[in-house]
């Protein structure tokens, strides 16, 4: 299956969001950086399992947070705020690349 966008290109640009939002400046931007490709990689993975089938936020959120938690097993408490965020700007990445169908 041809992927589905470029993940780098979606790292660097979620990575700006949360550095614009700033609400996790007190990481280490590498730490930042690391969990956001973690990411990336967990979501285009399921998008690449379900095809064409509808994406359900609750599967992947479950997966993203669970390799969030694998990653930076520190800042625990901050985790669901960040696969939130995460979700947020990786929509609107899809979006912006008109890839993204609404049911």
């Amino acid at each position: 299956m041809e992927e589905l966008f470029d993940k780098a290109a979606a790292a660097a640009k979620i990575k700006e969001n949360f550095d614009n939002e700033g609400d996790f400046s007190f990481m280490k931007p590498e730490e930042l950086e690391t969990v956001i490709k973690k990411l990336v990689d967990v979501d285009a993975a399921y998008m690449e399992e379900i095809g064409d089938e509808p994406y359900d936020e609750d599967v992947v959120y479950d997966r993203l947070h669970a390799a969030a938690e694998e990653t930076l097993p520190q800042y625990k408490t901050y985790l669901m705020r960040l696969c939130d965020d995460y979700m947020d700007f990786m929509e609107q990445y899809l979006v912006d690349l008109g890839v993204v169908e609404w049911e």
